[in-house]
Parts: C-alpha cells; sequence; structure tokens
C-alpha cells in the first residue's frame, strides 16, 4: 500500500534525499513536495475530508515564513485532523520540541535529521497493520 505523501521541507537537498528514500522504501512512488508552512496550507485548504485518508506529511519544523508548528495548527482546525499523520524530521534536538510535539494529535514520530531507509520501511509496516 502505498501512501499519499507530502515532504515539507525549507530545503532542497532534503527534500530530494527524502523523495529518493520515500520511493525506496515503498512508501510512496511519486511524493509532493512543499518547499514551506504557506505551501503546504494553501494545498491542504483544496482538500475534501474523504481526501485525507492514507495522508502522510513528513515536516520539518523549523522554515520561514510558517514553521511546522503553525502547519500543526493549521492541521488541528481541520474537520478531521486524526485522519492526517505527520513525521516531523527535523534537526532540533531540543526536548521543548520534542514535548510540545507530541501534544499534536497528528504526530506519529518524532525524528532528528538525517532520516534513514530503515526507518521507513518499519514506519510503513507498522502504519501497515494500524
Amino acid at each position: 500500500m502505498n501512501f499519499d505523501l507530502i515532504i515539507v521541507d525549507d530545503d532542497p537537498e532534503y527534500i530530494f534525499f527524502h523523495k529518493l528514500l520515500a520511493k525506496k522504501s515503498g512508501i510512496s512512488e511519486d511524493p509532493m513536495t512543499f518547499a514551506g508552512g504557506s505551501e503546504i496550507i494553501e494545498y491542504l485548504s483544496g482538500i475534501k475530508d474523504q481526501d485525507f485518508d492514507n495522508l502522510l506529511i513528513f515536516l520539518d519544523i523549523y522554515m520561514e515564513n510558517i514553521d511546522g508548528w503553525g502547519v500543526l495548527d493549521y492541521i488541528q482546525t481541520l474537520q478531521c485532523p486524526d485522519k492526517i499523520k505527520v513525521v516531523l524530521i527535523t534537526s532540533s534536538v531540543s526536548m521543548d520540541d520534542k514535548k510540545k510535539a507530541i501534544k499534536y494529535p497528528s504526530v506519529i514520530e518524532y525524528i532528528e535529521k538525517p532520516l534513514m531507509l530503515n526507518y521507513l520501511i518499519n514506519l510503513k509496516n507498522q502504519l501497515l497493520f494500524k
């Protein structure tokens, strides 16, 4: 099963790398990418609730304009935030950020960069059997 994957990061190198790993792991053949929070919010505002099924977002926290926290706040305003699964992929090792992340029901994982292939394979298996 492939997921509708969206990768949100302001660093084009990370977008390229995460997209490559998503394909290799079988999570998504053709992930969508956005370079910032305002872009993903605009995209999500145009989606109907039923289209959130199987939606997985790899989200960086610290970006210009609207950061990952702003995106998570927006997701909370949607009719079905529980349908959207978010993996925070960040360079932040802050315990405060980790504590803040678990307050968002849509966040299923918090991982520090760099993302690893074996992590994505395990994640895919976990999501398939939930």
